[in-house]
């Protein structure tokens, strides 16, 4: 995918746009200065034509759940009358290039959201796309080998071919203040598809408090403030899983809450770039708060606690051109494990560390606080982040689920090569160690584990994405037994993936 960047704007940028002026003042006055005749004038009064042929480029409006394709790319050609202007002399070289950037920020504001707002037709104001994830698992070297917060079929149905992913997408900007978003999981588990996952993975309202969208509110099933990489779609992550060290912060990356976000027009501009270009995860606010459950996605609230999340992030356009995001996330509540026994029990693997709530969970303090760092492939990329926090964790020595210290964190260096307009390679390699619980495990299962990954993905177009992924995991098995501690696996796993979009 060929990147496309706003043009570097001028100092001045508060400046009246006199090519503008000239532009909307009388066509006939210009036929009288330039001797133009009655068919020029005419194509004048018309909008810019779109062409590839001047080399100035507006970036679009990505939607953060929809991989870019090839018609999102949008160039702006100048005009015969404005280049006529510039050749008579009648403006400047300086005119005629605040004239292209106004109209690229003309342009970039005219999104498809505000083009389907307009639209009397209510069914085309709404849009339907989606995904679907092929895999093939040659299996694990060692059967104790586990993905317990990712893949679980790559280890438990080993050389068996599988969908990881089946989605599909509503969404839609039904008015200037409202735009809706839904997504429905149709994977399962081949022929026992009843008992796995279908189930609504996303259902959220946006309701934008001012035009610019400056200001936002969400409502609904969403994802959390927890880190980056949950964030991120598997529309855009090319990796074939997140890492251990974030996920196990916000399993599912979802829950029911209500959010508010602060983006600036700039951030905006480059959210939307760094999405539709690089894979990021859209906009999800310089500044922004959530307020939801605690319990994860489509999990009953165990306790009247709400966990609280926050962010600061900010997307950076360095001089040469690259562009970078950094920011930090935390968040801070009561988790409920379940599958605890009494403080008393002695037969339960796992026992709550003091009474049972009403409703038979074990009651414990959940915070992280996590930072970040992404550069995407330019062609190449580094994407870090690093957690640290507590969190409940079985201690096998008494069997009891206590409140623990956890870290980790995960580096990632990729290169993208783009071998023709659609076409891409990125071959990547990720290091990560985790030392903490899984909280979302019945028992918060112990999770230390140390992982490498090499991967090579193959983009032929905009709408296949072929992952060969080979991990090298050292960790534990979330399988808990009475005064046992886990068992342990040094192993490896070759995986293959074949994703289509369509949308």
């Amino acid at each position: 995918m060929q990147i496309w960047q706003l043009p570097q704007q001028p100092k001045e940028r508060g400046a009246v746009y006199s090519c503008t002026i000239l532009r909307r003042a009388s066509v006939a006055c210009l036929v009288l200065i330039l001797g133009i005749n009655s068919t020029l004038a005419a194509v004048a009064a018309e909008p810019d034509v779109i062409g590839p042929q001047s080399g100035l480029t507006a970036t679009p409006v990505a939607d953060p759940s929809q991989r870019a394709g090839a018609g999102q790319r949008v160039t702006i050609e100048s005009t015969n009358l404005e280049s006529l202007l510039l050749e008579k002399g009648v403006i400047t070289q300086d005119d005629w290039i605040r004239l292209k950037a106004e109209e690229e920020r003309r342009v970039f504001e005219q999104t498809p959201e505000m083009q389907m707002a307009g639209n009397p037709r209510w069914y085309e104001r709404i849009r339907i796309s989606g995904y679907t994830q092929f895999r093939y698992s040659a299996g694990p070297s060692d059967g104790k080998m586990s993905i317990p917060l990712g893949d679980k079929a790559a280890t438990t149905q080993p050389r068996e071919l599988y969908f990881r992913r089946i989605r599909l997408v509503f969404q839609g900007q039904i008015s200037e203040r409202l735009a809706f978003f839904l997504q429905g999981a149709f994977e399962g588990d081949q022929e026992k598809q009843d008992m796995f996952n279908k189930e609504i993975i996303d259902a959220y309202g946006d309701y934008y408090l001012t035009k610019d969208k400056v200001h936002r509110l969400r409502f609904g099933l969403q994802r959390t403030l927890n880190s980056f990489d949950t964030l991120r779609s598997s529309t855009n992550r090319q990796e074939l899983d997140r890492h251990e060290s974030v996920q196990s912060g916000a399993p599912g990356e979802r829950d029911l809450g209500i959010s508010y976000f602060w983006s600036p027009k700039i951030a905006q501009e480059r959210f939307a770039q760094l999405a539709a270009y690089h894979n990021g995860p859209g906009d999800y606010g310089v500044f922004g708060v959530t307020v939801y459950n605690g319990q994860g996605r489509n999990k009953a609230e165990l306790n009247g606690d709400k966990h609280v999340g926050v962010r600061l992030a900010y997307p950076f356009e360095l001089p040469n051109g690259r562009l970078l995001e950094t920011g930090v996330m935390a968040y801070r509540g009561v988790f409920s494990v379940s599958g605890a026994g009494s403080p008393t029990s002695t037969s339960s693997a796992a026992k709550c560390y003091d009474a049972l709530n009403q409703q038979g969970g074990c009651d414990v303090n959940d915070e992280r606080i996590t930072a970040y760092l992404w550069t995407p492939p330019q062609p190449w990329g580094i994407l870090a982040e690093g957690t640290i926090g507590r969190g409940p964790k079985r201690n096998p020595l008494n069997n009891t689920i206590e409140e623990s210290s956890l870290r980790g964190g995960y580096v990632q260096g990729y290169y993208t090569w783009q071998y023709s307009d659609v076409a891409q390679l990125t071959p990547y390699v990720r290091f990560g160690e985790y030392y903490g619980g899984f909280k979302s495990i019945s028992g918060a299962a112990d999770g230390q584990s140390r992982t490498w990954n090499f991967g090579l993905v193959w983009e032929p177009d905009t709408h296949w994405r072929f992952v060969t992924e080979l991990m090298l995991k050292d960790g534990l098995n979330e399988t808990l037994v009475r005064n046992q501690v886990q068992d342990q696996f040094d192993a490896s796993l070759l995986r293959f993936q074949a994703q289509w979009f369509f949308n």
